[in-house]
């Protein structure tokens, strides 16, 4: 319980210093999400950062349970399979760039956001 809880509080704070910087500061960060995914170099690195730290959280917080906490284990897997999928095909996030911030971005924000509040939610309270 006490790793969940230390998950829940760090990843809460970092989805909502994004989601508040992503609200405030939204052009900055789509010029951010655009440099990032035009060079292979931090694409790759990325996935590699996300393929150690989804395995971090795969191995040692695999928890299905029905409870706030199989919420981490969700967030493990998914940052594996990203990490994963980026490094066996690096060029294709060039195609959910535009998409992501400018279309939906006001959207991915909110989600953001309230992510951030209920993880935090979960580890402080």
């Amino acid at each position: 319980m006490e790793l969940s809880i230390y998950l829940a509080r760090t990843f809460g704070v970092i989805y909502l210093a994004v989601g508040l910087g992503m609200f405030l500061y939204r052009e900055s960060y789509i010029l951010l999400f655009r440099r990032l995914t035009e060079s292979i170099d931090f694409v790759l690195m990325g996935g590699f950062i996300a393929v150690a730290s989804g395995m971090a959280m795969v191995t040692y917080h695999n928890l299905w349970v029905s409870d706030w906490r199989v919420i981490i284990t969700i967030v493990g897997w998914i940052a594996l399979v990203k990490g994963i999928m980026l490094l066996i095909m690096p060029g294709y996030i060039r195609t959910f760039r535009g998409v992501l911030l400018v279309r939906y971005g006001k959207y991915l924000t909110v989600a953001i956001l309230l992510f951030g509040l209920a993880l935090s939610y979960f580890g402080f309270f």
